[in-house]
């Protein structure tokens, strides 16, 4: 159990981007939400609330503890450097190692317990791909950290969840990367976070089709019949309410929102689409099966933004929102 449980950890993210600006939105802007501080550099936290023209202040802290005793016109800053020629709207590799410290030490402190969950700012995937091998994302970095392969990207807003079965790959290797194994695991998984995470007592799952109109008996494509088919049959003798393979064209429609509390899809864009089409500002990712509780806001870095000001905090706040639920859950 967190000693600090109501106190999240939010990283820098790309420095570049809009993550240090939409911390300082969040922070400012009137409405309940739960206590966090940023693992940053405090200078360059304090060059952009200036920029903004804001009042807010900036705290250094050592603890996550301290942020508990601070105003409410104060952002706590756990400090980490960052290069002096940072600027705003420009990649900068030598911002890397920054990156990566300010994500290890958010995971750090709250598989210490000295955080109730961590959220995590957007990051260039490009940037850290030049300096790290084979980094696909935050969901894969985590898990390894974590030690898990039980991971899953989790899609949400108010209406909806949605699980790529498969992430960061391109599109032409998705039918080689789904088999009967790794659906089945995605729906014990989802069944098991629907019920932990989310206290659903019952879960009703989904599962959509990879080919157009789930394959068409075959005629389209096998994999409905040969891996998703017999994944969801098995996951039925296992007492899980599972459906599918559901036409990914209709699976989504409005009737189909209260059907169903969670749609397993099958690749990246298929899962995404839907749930930012209905509410883009404030959808989170959610990573499953993990230890610790870490969302983040569905958006890139904003690059092209990001010496305008004008990035919206909606989906920062429902990301820390959607964490501070999710580990008052897993305390119950």
């Amino acid at each position: 159990m967190s000693k600090n449980s109501n106190i999240i950890a939010v990283t820098m993210g790309d420095p570049s981007g809009v993550g240090t600006e939409i911390a300082i939105r969040a922070k400012i802007k009137k409405i309940k939400k739960p206590n966090f501080f940023i693992i940053h550099d405090p200078d360059f936290v304090k060059k952009i609330i200036k920029k903004m023209k804001s009042n807010l202040k900036v705290r250094e802290i050592n603890s996550p503890s301290e942020v508990k005793k601070l105003p409410k016109n104060y952002l706590a800053v756990l400090p980490i450097k960052i290069s002096k020629n940072t600027q705003l709207g420009k990649k900068n590799l030598s911002n890397t190692k920054s990156i990566l410290k300010s994500i290890d030490l958010a995971v750090k402190l709250a598989k210490n317990g000295e955080v109730a969950a961590i959220v995590t700012n957007p990051i260039n995937k490009d940037v850290i791909g030049k300096k790290v091998k084979n980094f696909r994302g935050h969901t894969e970095y985590l898990a390894k950290k974590d030690r898990t392969n039980d991971q899953l990207m989790v899609m949400m807003n108010k209406n909806m969840k949605t699980i790529p079965l498969t992430t960061h790959i391109a599109v032409n290797k998705v039918s080689s990367k789904i088999n009967k194994k790794n659906i089945i695991k995605a729906i014990i998984n989802a069944n098991i976070s629907l019920r932990n995470d989310f206290k659903i007592k019952k879960p009703r799952i989904a599962v959509t089709a990879l080919n157009p109109h789930a394959g068409d008996g075959g005629l389209i494509g096998d994999d409905e019949k040969v891996k998703i088919l017999p994944a969801i049959n098995y996951c039925k003798k296992k007492k899980i309410s599972v459906e599918g393979p559901l036409p990914a064209d209709s699976a989504f429609i409005k009737n189909n929102h209260n059907k169903y509390d969670i749609f397993i899809c099958m690749f990246h864009d298929q899962a995404l689409i839907p749930v930012k089409m209905i509410s883009f500002d404030e959808t989170v990712n959610y990573t499953a099966g993990l230890s610790f509780v870490r969302t983040s806001p569905d958006h890139g870095t904003g690059l092209d933004i990001a010496n305008k000001f004008i990035a919206s905090p909606n989906s920062l706040i429902a990301a820390l929102k959607s964490a501070s639920k999710i580990a008052q859950a897993r305390r119950k």
